[in-house]
């Protein structure tokens, strides 16, 4: 966190926060036994983004950004969409109390207290350009409340 802290850039910033999370991770263990079960022939493990989704003959169907379509189940997905989280419902407000957004969409907040506006703080993932790829976690909430509340003391 001290090397994130340390740059002032917003850009370079995102670019830091896309890099820790697009590692990810999985438990040794769960891993050993994924991999077993492809080998095995039990499983497919398919590394990709689903494109669209369809629902046809009480089948969901997705097909995936390399063009393959997955039908049968998917057992496992994860990831999450770049944007900011309820950005939908917040562009309003953004319009209307005249909040400013770095390039990427995520709020400008102020480095000490998490202020985006007048009297409203943010933490979690709209956060993370300040607090960093932790913002999203429970270290993170920690970080951001400590902010906060010695702003408001």
């Amino acid at each position: 966190m001290k090397s994130f802290e340390k740059v002032t850039c917003l850009k370079k910033r995102r670019q830091m926060i896309m890099q820790a999370r697009y590692r990810g991770s999985v438990p040794q263990e769960l891993k050993m036994r994924l991999l077993r079960e492809e080998r095995a022939g039990r499983l497919d493990i398919i590394l990709d983004e689903v494109a669209e989704a369809s629902y046809k003959d009480s089948q969901i169907y997705l097909t995936l950004n390399h063009g393959s379509t997955v039908a049968d189940r998917v057992l496992l997905a994860t990831g999450f969409h770049a944007t900011p989280p309820g950005i939908h419902w917040l562009n309003e407000t953004i319009e209307k109390e005249h909040l400013q957004c770095a390039t990427c969409g995520y709020p400008i907040i102020s480095e000490k207290s998490l202020e985006w506006g007048k009297n409203l703080y943010v933490i979690g993932a709209l956060s993370e350009l300040v607090v960093g790829p932790v913002a999203r976690n429970i270290s993170g909430a920690r970080r951001g409340a400590e902010r906060i509340v010695s702003q408001l003391i």
